[in-house]
């Protein structure tokens, strides 16, 4: 597994705006419009927030990285569920590398305007308002603790995942996705650029699964483990 430190990670994260915008694909072009864009709810460095444009590696992009992070968890918003479930949704999602078979939940915005995710031990957690649906061509982003009340969380081991790793995506219509780990790396939690993880690549179809990990820190721990995964089966698995 690699550790990008915080330069690092800034600069790979400015490239990766800069290809999305290029394109048009942003995450929060696709969110409903009755949820706020990721730019102006999520405080997630990466894009300026009124051009949508990427954002300048300068001293003020910094100094926003420096408040972002130091007002993580603290500022309270209103929190907002997520939309209701369509005809389709997302039943299971299995690693068995590290032995997961877990049941997936629909998540919206916590009290702190970040996506929300399970508060237990067994649930992953996805954000439809801000995702693809597995089998659309896009980008699905999973999210589960790596402990939670003192217990070891569903993803505990997410960061011992390798290259070449299997995830399976079960939906409720009983139809399998499935997808190969391309790369498992721990970021400084203040270099994370969410929009970027959940608009994924372009082109491809991919899951991002994401985890605390590092030490504790004032807010938590201080980094997260990402996985990303390429989808690999040109026809997605349904039930006979």
């Amino acid at each position: 597994m690699r550790r990008i430190p915080f330069a690092r990670a800034t600069a790979a994260f400015a490239i990766a705006i800069a290809a999305l915008a290029s394109s048009g694909a942003f995450a929060g072009e696709a969110a409903p419009s009755s949820v706020p864009a990721l730019a102006s709810r999520l405080r997630y460095i990466g894009r300026d927030s009124a051009t949508g444009m990427p954002a300048l590696v300068d001293d003020r992009f910094i100094a926003e990285v420096e408040r972002s992070y130091k007002l993580y968890g603290i500022e309270e918003f209103k929190p907002i569920p997520a939309p209701p479930p369509g005809a389709v949704d997302i039943a299971r999602v299995a690693i068995p590398a590290i032995g997961v078979d877990n049941p997936a939940g629909r998540y919206g915005l916590d009290n702190h305007g970040r996506l929300d995710i399970p508060q237990d031990t067994r649930t992953i957690g996805w954000n439809p308002a801000y995702n693809s649906l597995p089998g659309e061509g896009g980008a699905t982003f999973f999210a589960a603790h790596y402990t939670y009340a003192g217990r070891p969380g569903v993803f505990n081991r997410l960061s011992s995942l390798a290259p070449g790793d299997e995830v399976a995506v079960t939906l409720t219509d009983g139809t399998v996705h499935r997808y190969r780990v391309t790369s498992v790396v721990d970021y400084a939690l203040e270099s994370i650029d969410m929009g970027a993880i959940l608009a994924g690549r372009e082109g491809r179809e991919s899951i991002a699964l994401m985890t605390c990990s590092g030490p504790v820190a004032t807010h938590g721990y201080a980094e997260r483990t990402v996985v990303l995964a390429d989808r690999v089966d040109e026809r997605a698995v349904r039930p006979r």
